[in-house]
Formats: structure tokens, C-alpha cells, sequence
């Protein structure tokens, strides 16, 4: 039996740890050296050493001092937490989650111990574990904040929002300046689609926390989902300000750069954070994505893009070869959506996409490459599964779902529908209770698969694919049988996992199956049953109609425009003489309303023509406007690619007259009257009932596109 410290020694331990907990460490360390000279084995002197060695960054000498300190009495619990502490300060995360372990063995009821355990196994991956770990601590210890975040931040992973959101809260309930809970909170919220209470979390966290560079991130990537890409750079900034080799805050950067039409400040950024993180996908994959112009402001980038994309594919290929788990990942995070609006036949490039990602997808999400066995579907009836995220006053859902789902044959299908969308209609609400299963969104993807192991699906139907992350990552995937995709997004998919693609007779030309990966199936018509909702007029707040003006609006979003297509506009405006031509600007991408009036005006001068006389610009109309605007509009000009459906419901009122250059599109009674510029003179002129300058308009640009568009839904 050792002798005890003398009182001398107790003294003089007790002063050194009272300037240890007071912060004189230089102080503390000379107290310890003198006990440790008038006794080596002092084990308390060798423990609290080695702690002001670890707080002074000589975790080694730290280990060494507490592992003389353990050598001297094993059963002090806190000895064996701290050097845990240590252990897993210096990466070494088997050997620390083994000292918590020891110190628990001690201290069953130790919570210290217990949330240090859950922090190293959390680190490891071991997220069951790590849950486990950190239940203890707050059954153990009910005010422990940090515990209540960790655990909230698991089950975030795993999926479970609300009780993630439990924890958060409770956290917050117990330490209101927690930044850390109100950010995770933030991302648990941002996942369930509540987005203004998520940036009023992460806007909580950089009020207690200023510096807090991963909730400017999240913040401004909350900001990007919403289209506000504007007021998302300043947060991307400041979490760059605050932490400049945050990889992540420069990916985003990039991406909201994208998003203003600034494709060489995106590349810019993208490439800053690959230099600090060479492994990024999310960059890698935005790089790629950032060669396709939003907006093109000349024919010949806009000409080029497929070519430029094709390009930035095989260096994107390279990379995967050897990481393609992490691209599979971030799959259906960036889509090439934009390349549908550049001219020429763009299913060779969707095409080499597809090939890249699917394989990544599925070695990230389907690592065994087995689907489960199919159980027995009810007697004839086959399980069809619909994936969107526009199940919803939108119109994809109203063009082509809504039909379908009214008049399917329920004798031969059982209908499933996953809204991978958060919004909750009237619409919504109308699909819930006319399927079989309806399961709302948002999830995260690992939680959408856990929803097709359970309904395996014979048939899945994405009516668009390219305008919702969920649906675009669950449609890189082969998730059944037959997969099916439709004009949503007026395009092929280019994607491997796709089988069919329908359409309709009257949207397809001639020899139009060369463009689709996919099998072309020409349905009846425009290959969907639409009756468009019955809309009550609002009046147009625009200035009244001068007399003998013709008016047009330009009725699509302004990237749909292609530079080529502006000398249309000129010659119309000659042909028909005094006119005014419209652009609305859209809800979100505003900057493409200017650069597009800016690029017309351009054209107009060259022509010739005063802009200021005939480019107006109006704000983005919603539905119960429009009526009000077309009664004071001659007609309306589209993009060949798409209309607001919208504008269709007022059949009768108006014309539509769609831009094509020469592109041969029939007119489709099922969707709406359509007159074609590209239409025959003396077809123009047997419509006795529209003015006579515009049969003037039949205007074709020779040379220009295969037949590869329908009007789209997106």
C-alpha cells in the first residue's frame, strides 16, 4: 500500500488545479512539474498535465503523461475519457472509442463518457451505435444539449426528419444560442420543404454565431432551391470570408453563379473548389453542367453548347472511372435541363450523360446490383408506380398526369404515386384520394428507395425527368421492369434505364425515333387527356392599347429564345408594320427578361427598327391575369420548344403562334389551336377571322432544326 500525498503536496496540487481551471496554464504547468519532482507517480499531477499538454497542442507528450497517469491507478474513469479525448483529437477513433469504453466499464452512469462514445462512433459511420450512445447520455443527463443535437443530426441522416427536429428543438429549449442545433434544424426543415422557417434557423445560427461558415453555406443553398440565386452569393461570400477553404461554399458559388447566367465565374469558382478538394463531385459534376448556357446571347454559343458539353463529359468520365460512388451520390443534384433549349439534335450528348451517371448511381445506391424478388401482383392488375414532383396545380401534373390518373383502367392497374415535391394542393389532395397509394415528399433519396423495396413496382411512369433532383435521381436507377418517361421535359432522358418515352402522333415528325434513347411510342393525339381547369379573369395592370397597335406577347420563359430565332421577330414587325412584342418576365432566372430585351434590341437595331417602339416587358403573369392580358393582346409568339399551358385554357380567344423555324409541328386539337408559322400562306389566309397583316407571318428560317420538339410542360 502506497503512502498518501502529504498535506504539502495537496496544498500545492490544489493551487495548480485552481490555475489550471482558471486558464494560467504556464502557471499550472510549473505547480505539476514541482509535485511530479517530489513524486513521479503522482497519478492526479501526471493526468492534469497531460490535459494542459493537449491544450497547448502537445497531444503526444499528452498521451504519454495521461497513460503514466492511468499506469498509477486504473480505475479513475475520467483519466481513460480524456485520453479518449485525445485519441480521437489525433484521428485515432478505435483507440478512443476503447478509452470511453473503459471509462464506462468504471462509470456505467458516466454521460460525459457516454456522448464521447457516440461522437467517435458517429465519426466511424457506426450511426446505430453512435444513436445508442447518445440516448444514454440524455437518459443519463436530460439537459445535455450537445447530446439532443448529435443525436438530432443521425437521425437527420437516417432519414428521420421529424424526430430529428424533436431533438433540435429540445436542444434549443435547453440552450437557446446553440448555433449548431438551429443549423441542423435548419437542414431538417430545408428536407421537409418548410423553407422560410429553415432560413429563419440558419439565419438564428449566424446570429449567435457570426463566423459560422457552414450556415452562410446552407443558407445560401436553401436560397438556390428557392431560385432566389441572387441573394444567394453574398452567403456563399461570407462563408468564404469566414472559412476560405470551405470546398463546399465554393461549389456552391459556383452553382448560384450558374444559375445568374455567369457561366465564367461558375467554372471559376467550381475550379477553386477542386483545387482544395479534389474528390468534390458536386463540382466536378456543376463544371461539366455550367458548359450549357442558361442564355444564350449569340447563335453561335448557343450552337455549340452540345459540342462543349460532349467535351466536358470525357474529362467528367475520367474522373468517374475511379470515383464513381461519388458521383453517384450527387446524382439528379445537376441536370443538364438547359441543353433541351439549344438547337440541333442534343440526344447524343443526354445520351453520353446517361451512360456516365446511371452506372454511378447504382454502384452508390445499388451496390449489390440485385433487385428483390417480385411478389405476386393482385390478379390482373399491374402495380404502376408515378414519380413527380409536380403533382400539384402545375402543368405537368394538369397536362399529362391528372388524365391519366382519372381514366386509367383501375380493373387492370393499381396506381401508386410518390409527389416527390413538397407543396400540398387542392390538386394534391384530388390525386391522395383517387390512388392507391399516395406517398408525399420531400425524402431523401435512401428514403424513396425504401419506398419501391416496399411496393415493387412492375411499372414506373416519370412523366418529365430533369426538372426535380428526387425524380431525376430515382430515374437514373432500374428500379422495375419497364420504366417510362414522357414530354413533361420536352426531351429525351439520354438515360440507359429508360425503355419508352411517350408521345403523341401529332407532336412527332417523320424519322423523330432517331432522336429518343428511349423506344418511341406515338400515342393517339398529343398522347394525354387534358381538360384545363376553368379560370375567372383578373384585369391587366398594363397600360391600355394604343389603336391600331398590334400587340404579341412573347409567351414563354426567356432562356426558351434562341438568338437565331430573334430575326423572326424583326420581319414580323416589318411585315405587320405599327406592333408592340411583349417579354414576360419570368418568377424566377429575372436577369433572363433583361438580357433577352437587351438581345433583341440589338437585332431590332440592326434591322433597322427603334426598339424602344416595339419591345415591352411585363412582369410574370400569374393564372388569373392572363385572361385580362390576352384581351388586350392581338396574339402570342412562342418558343417551338413549349407554352404555358396556361394560355391554352382560353381556346377561341386568341392565337398562338409558335416560333419554329421551319420546324413541321401539327396542329393538335387535344392540346390547343395551334397555328404554325411555319403553315402554308394560303392556310393562314382561309382564316377569315384573324387580321390580315398577320397571315403575312408565315416566316420559316431554312436549314435550322430536325423535328425533335413538342410543346412542354415545364
Amino acid at each position: 500500500m502506497q503512502p498518501g500525498p502529504s498535506s504539502g503536496t495537496q496544498r500545492l496540487f490544489a493551487a495548480a488545479l485552481a490555475d489550471h481551471q482558471a486558464g494560467r496554464l504556464k502557471e499550472a504547468e510549473g505547480l505539476y512539474l514541482r509535485i511530479l519532482k517530489a513524486d513521479s507517480r503522482h497519478a492526479d499531477a501526471l493526468h492534469f498535465l497531460g490535459v494542459l499538454n493537449h491544450q497547448l497542442g502537445n497531444s503526444d507528450v499528452a498521451v504519454q503523461l495521461i497513460r503514466k497517469a492511468i499506469a498509477q491507478n486504473q480505475r479513475a474513469p475520467a483519466f481513460h475519457n480524456n485520453l479518449g479525448m485525445i485519441l480521437f483529437a489525433q484521428g485515432k477513433l478505435d483507440a478512443a472509442a476503447a478509452a470511453y469504453e473503459r471509462a464506462l466499464a468504471l462509470k456505467p452512469h458516466y454521460a460525459e463518457a457516454h456522448y464521447n462514445l457516440g461522437v467517435a462512433l458517429q465519426a466511424q459511420c457506426k450511426l446505430d451505435a453512435a444513436a445508442a450512445a447518445y440516448e444514454r447520455a440524455v437518459a443519463l443527463e436530460p439537459p445535455y444539449a450537445e447530446a439532443h443535437t448529435n443525436l438530432g443530426i443521425i437521425l437527420l441522416e437516417q432519414g428521420a426528419l421529424d424526430g430529428a427536429v424533436d431533438c433540435f428543438e429540445r436542444a434549443l429549449a435547453l440552450k437557446a444560442d446553440h448555433a449548431q442545433a438551429h443549423n441542423n434544424l435548419g437542414n431538417a426543415l430545408r428536407q421537409k420543404g418548410k423553407w422560410a422557417e429553415a432560413i429563419a434557423s440558419y439565419q438564428n445560427a449566424v446570429y449567435h454565431t457570426p463566423a459560422y461558415a457552414e450556415a452562410h453555406l446552407n443558407l445560401g443553398t436553401v436560397l438556390i432551391e428557392q431560385g432566389k440565386s441572387g441573394e444567394a452569393v453574398p452567403h456563399f461570400e461570407r462563408a468564404l470570408l469566414h472559412k476560405p477553404d470551405l470546398a463546399e461554399a465554393h461549389c456552391g458559388l459556383g452553382t448560384a453563379l450558374k444559375e445568374q447566367g455567369k457561366p465564367d465565374a461558375a467554372l471559376a469558382a467550381y475550379g477553386r473548389a477542386l483545387a482544395l478538394r479534389p474528390d468534390c463531385a458536386e463540382a466536378r459534376l456543376g463544371m461539366a453542367i455550367a458548359l450549357i448556357p442558361i442564355f444564350a446571347d449569340d447563335a453561335a454559343g448557343s450552337s455549340a453548347a452540345a459540342e462543349k458539353f460532349m467535351r466536358s463529359l470525357d474529362v467528367l468520365a475520367a474522373w468517374a472511372a475511379v470515383n464513381a460512388e461519388k458521383l453517384g451520390k450527387c446524382a439528379g443534384s445537376n441536370q443538364p435541363f438547359y441543353l433541351a433549349y439549344r438547337p440541333g439534335d442534343v440526344g447524343a450528348a443526354l445520351s453520353r450523360f446517361g451512360d456516365l451517371l446511371c452506372p454511378a448511381a447504382a454502384a452508390y445506391w445499388q451496390p449489390d446490383a440485385r433487385r428483390a424478388s417480385v411478389q405476386p401482383a393482385p390478379p390482373a392488375r399491374t402495380r404502376l408506380l408515378v414519380v413527380s414532383g409536380h403533382v400539384r396545380q402545375h402543368p405537368v401534373w394538369e397536362i399529362i398526369l391528372r388524365g391519366m390518373i382519372e381514366h386509367l383502367d383501375r380493373g387492370r392497374f393499381e396506381i401508386i404515386v410518390y409527389h416527390t415535391g413538397v407543396t400540398c394542393d387542392a390538386e394534391t389532395l384530388w390525386a391522395r384520394a383517387r390512388v392507391d397509394r399516395f406517398v408525399q415528399g420531400p425524402k431523401p433519396v435512401k428514403a424513396w428507395l425504401d419506398e419501391m423495396r416496399h411496393d415493387l413496382p412492375d411499372v414506373i411512369f416519370y412523366p418529365e425527368v430533369g426538372m426535380d433532383s428526387a425524380t431525376s435521381a430515382l430515374a437514373a436507377l432500374r428500379l422495375a421492369p419497364l420504366q417510362i418517361a414522357s414530354w413533361g421535359h420536352p426531351v429525351t432522358t439520354g438515360l440507359p434505364t429508360m425503355d419508352l418515352f411517350l408521345s403523341g402522333e401529332l407532336l412527332e415528325g417523320s424519322g423523330a425515333e432517331q432522336h429518343y434513347r428511349e423506344k418511341l411510342i406515338r400515342l393517339p393525339g398529343a398522347g394525354v387527356c387534358t381538360r384545363m381547369p376553368a379560370q375567372t379573369a383578373q384585369p391587366w395592370e398594363g397600360p391600355a392599347r394604343a389603336r391600331n397597335i398590334a400587340r404579341f406577347v412573347l409567351c414563354q420563359q426567356p432562356i426558351k429564345f434562341d438568338p437565331a430565332d430573334d430575326v423572326l421577330l424583326t420581319r414580323i414587325a416589318k411585315e405587320v408594320g405599327r406592333c408592340e412584342f411583349w417579354l414576360v418576365t419570368p418568377e424566377k432566372l429575372h436577369w433572363a427578361a433583361v438580357r433577352l430585351r437587351d438581345r433583341l434590341a440589338a437585332a431590332f437595331t440592326a434591322a433597322g427598327l427603334e426598339p424602344d417602339v416595339y419591345l415591352r416587358v411585363t412582369p410574370w403573369l400569374p393564372r388569373e391575369r392572363i385572361a385580362g392580358c390576352l384581351s388586350l393582346l392581338e396574339s402570342m409568339l412562342s418558343a417551338w420548344t413549349s407554352t404555358r399551358p396556361e394560355w391554352w385554357i382560353y381556346r377561341g380567344r386568341f392565337r398562338l403562334w409558335l416560333l419554329t423555324g421551319g420546324t413541321n409541328i401539327t396542329r393538335s386539337e387535344t392540346c390547343s389551336p395551334l397555328n404554325i408559322l411555319q403553315r402554308s400562306r394560303s392556310q393562314a389566309s382561309a382564316d377569315s377571322s384573324f387580321p390580315r397583316q398577320l397571315q403575312l407571318c408565315s416566316i420559316q428560317r431554312t436549314g435550322r432544326r430536325q423535328c425533335r420538339g413538342r410543346p412542354s410542360a415545364d
